[in-house]
């Protein structure tokens, strides 16, 4: 099974300097050779080398996604059984239910869930 990246491609890196203000980048070796890197192993690059993949326009800010764009294949029942009791956590309605919810504010929780970054 082919992994999915939970980062998408952000704006393309302009300075070495760059590389100190985001955590993730993605980084261009080839044509269709592309790696998520931590700007910690980029920390271990030597400067020359930042600074040529940096002029060559081959760093990019890497953006987490969100939950409804990394499972955007899923409906939304596929969803509820994929997080199960883990959905609740996303539920602002049952804050003011004692007991059980009976699944009544699910349709909120599952727009919470989609709006929040993939883990």
């Amino acid at each position: 099974m082919k992994m999915k990246r939970k980062y998408k491609q952000g704006d393309r890196v302009d300075s070495v300097a760059e590389l100190l203000e985001h955590d993730w980048f993605i980084v261009r070796f080839g044509p269709r050779t592309t790696k998520t890197m931590h700007k910690a192993v980029l920390g271990e690059w030597k400067l020359k080398l930042c600074q040529q993949f940096v002029d060559g326009g081959r760093i990019f800010i890497a953006v987490k996604l969100t939950n409804a764009e990394y499972y955007g294949d899923m409906t939304d029942d596929q969803i509820v059984d994929m997080l199960e009791t883990d959905l609740c956590e996303y539920c602002e309605g049952r804050k003011g239910v004692v007991g059980q919810c009976d699944g009544e504010f699910c349709d909120e929780a599952i727009e919470a869930w989609k709006e929040a970054y993939v883990k």
